[in-house]
């Protein structure tokens, strides 16, 4: 298929983007990811759809313009989707390596004020919850990866599927959510704190 060149206002942010290449490549790979030695792919359709779940998932957390949600863990497609689903609800995004250190964590997370974390797993998990009230900003810690997680009741914690699953009821009862809410964003919005090692 092939598909004309937008009007750069329909794609002046990550999130109109991706909806333009879902719409206009549907089936195409966006994204691959290894798991077990094998490859998987993600088309952009797939990448729009969980983009958009996490994108309602968080609206319904009460995320939105202004507000910051950080991400920790690995550079995986779940990084990529939840950095964009910030950005839809018009939220910047502030990155934590995998092996950061606890206090690097508390120092951004309390300079950047951000109130959603989504972390990749347990590991990251823990660095968050050793933290206690010293990162009174946080309201909520999304992971992605269930396992080793049943033995936490922080009432922070919410599993990235059951936030998808909050999104999805959202679309369900208002299907232009999502794209009300991409179309709200502007490229000139802040969308990314970027910080240094140094």
């Amino acid at each position: 298929m092939t598909a004309s060149y937008p009007d750069l206002s329909r794609t002046d942010t990550l999130p109109k983007l991706l909806r333009y290449n879902a719409q206009n490549w549907p089936q195409e790979t966006a994204l691959r990811e290894k798991q077990f030695g094998i490859w998987e792919s993600f088309s952009w359709q797939d990448y729009n759809d969980k983009v958009k779940s996490l994108a309602c998932g968080l609206k319904e957390l009460g995320i939105g313009a202004g507000d910051v949600v950080a991400l920790i863990g690995d550079n995986r497609p779940d990084w990529v989707m939840g950095e964009i689903a910030a950005h839809s609800v018009g939220a910047a995004s502030i990155g934590l390596y995998r092996d950061i250190l606890n206090e690097e964590v508390m120092y951004l997370i309390d300079y950047s004020e951000a109130k959603v974390v989504l972390a990749e797993d347990e590991e990251q998990v823990d660095k968050l919850l050793a933290l206690e009230d010293r990162i009174p900003s946080v309201r909520y810690i999304v992971y992605s990866d269930p396992r080793g997680m049943r033995k936490y009741e922080d009432p922070r914690l919410v599993l990235a599927a059951e936030l998808c699953q909050r999104g999805d009821e959202l679309l369900a009862k208002t299907p232009s959510a999502y794209d009300d809410l991409v179309d709200a964003t502007k490229g000139e919005d802040l969308a990314i704190l970027c910080t240094t090692s140094g």
